[in-house]
């Protein structure tokens, strides 16, 4: 084969290849369209705090007992 002709076919190859890539490219861009798309029409769910999960309200700080008077620094006597 000739120097011109192995230039030849390796221009064509690399076309070929950036042809290739270039319509995988699109693909790409059309799912990700559509996720989007349905990412905005899908309800939002909770927020997530910094830790990356889901805030939940524990039964204890639900349940806590009666605060105590501050007046004189120590419990209230219980009759």
């Amino acid at each position: 084969m000739s120097p011109l002709q192995q230039r030849i076919a390796a221009v064509t190859d690399t076309t070929a290849n950036l042809i290739a890539q270039l319509r995988e490219l699109d693909l790409l861009r059309e799912r990700v369209k559509k996720a989007q798309l349905s990412v905005k029409r899908a309800p939002q769910p909770k927020r997530l705090n910094g830790n990356g999960a889901i805030p939940r309200v524990s039964l204890e700080s639900t349940e806590r007992e009666p605060a105590r008077s501050r007046r004189s620094g120590s419990p209230e006597p219980t009759p």
